[in-house]
């Protein structure tokens, strides 16, 4: 007797999923996963709550399924950004550009990844999805040490940096924090430093890859 294959959710039903997806990505980067509930996400959608509940029975499942996708969205971008044939330097570049990139079009994926609260609570068994959300995780991690790897490899990038997971951590954490840095503290930087969102950027990028590029080669005496 032939097994049945699993049947494939209608458009309608793919539909509603995303749009209570989005829904939360949105209200949760607004006031954290902790304060958003069942009825907030039906007044944000406009569907009752018993049919918020037949898609997502719990809300740890719908924003580890947000978190998913928010993760996927900016590792897409990084992967996009990433030249194979250019040194590792300027794919270390081009990754935090991307991420400047993705705060800027995607504010509130942004915003979502930034808090990222879905933490498992104490007691519980570890949600399945997790471990998705950390293979994303890793996925993305590995993207930069390979461009740090490259760029020592290629003379782009200095050799005594140290181990290169630690400095993937260090400039992700970096980036990160300069953009929060921008967006939260806007007003101040741009009235009272004289320093523009739109000039952070580049500004910060490239003290970035200039303590990451390799020293210049002596010239031969002639």
């Amino acid at each position: 007797m032939k097994r049945r294959a699993p049947r494939r959710p209608s458009p309608e039903r793919a539909h509603r999923r995303r749009e209570i997806i989005a829904a939360a990505i949105r209200l949760c980067a607004e006031r954290g996963m902790e304060n958003v509930s069942y009825g907030d996400l039906a007044r944000a959608t406009r569907l009752s709550r018993p049919l918020i509940y037949f898609y997502f029975p719990d809300l740890q499942t719908l924003f580890m399924e947000a978190l998913l996708l928010s993760s996927a969205e900016l590792h897409r971008r990084f992967l996009a950004a990433v030249d194979p044939a250019q040194p590792g330097l300027a794919q270390i570049n081009a990754i935090g550009r991307a991420y400047f990139t993705f705060a800027q079009e995607e504010p509130a994926l942004f915003a979502f990844l930034a808090h990222d609260e879905s933490k498992q609570p104490k007691g519980h068994r570890e949600h399945p999805l997790r471990a998705r959300c950390l293979a994303d995780l890793d996925s993305t991690m590995s993207l930069i040490v390979g461009a740090l790897q490259r760029g020592r490899r290629d003379g782009s990038i200095r050799r005594d940096l140290g181990d290169p997971g630690k400095v993937a951590v260090c400039l992700w954490g970096l980036t990160h924090g300069l953009i929060q840095l921008a967006i939260t503290k806007q007003p101040v930087l741009e009235d009272k430093l004289g320093a523009p969102f739109a000039d952070l950027p580049a500004f910060g990028l490239d003290l970035i890859a200039r303590s990451l590029r390799a020293p210049a080669k002596p010239r031969p005496k002639k």
